[in-house]
């Protein structure tokens, strides 16, 4: 089941389909999409609307890698650490049996 939803970019106004409940999921989409786009536009006036898509997706698609990449890090740190704590305190409980 879906629902119907007006998003707004670089001031065209569309209809798309949506899932049910993923309403403010879609709209807050647009909004980073759309400012995106103005923040290149902005900068390059003359570049086509589609280039405009284009270089707008390449550059969220990028930040996305980058943010998995950085939790991927930021997780295995934190397993790293984990594993060390365990050790320090099963050497504290060997020493503590002795």
């Amino acid at each position: 089941m879906s629902q119907k939803l007006e998003i707004t970019l670089l001031e065209k106004t569309m209809t798309v389909a949506c899932p049910l409940g993923q309403a403010a999921a879609l709209l807050e989409s647009a909004d980073i999409l759309n400012k995106k786009m103005t923040e290149i536009q902005t900068k390059s006036p003359t570049t086509s609307l589609l280039n405009i898509a284009l270089m707008s997706a390449l550059n969220i698609s990028h930040e996305l890698i980058s943010l998995k990449q950085q939790q991927d890090d930021d997780q295995q740190a934190l397993l790293t650490r984990l594993d060390d704590l365990t050790h320090t305190i099963e050497q504290a409980l060997t020493i503590e049996k002795t």
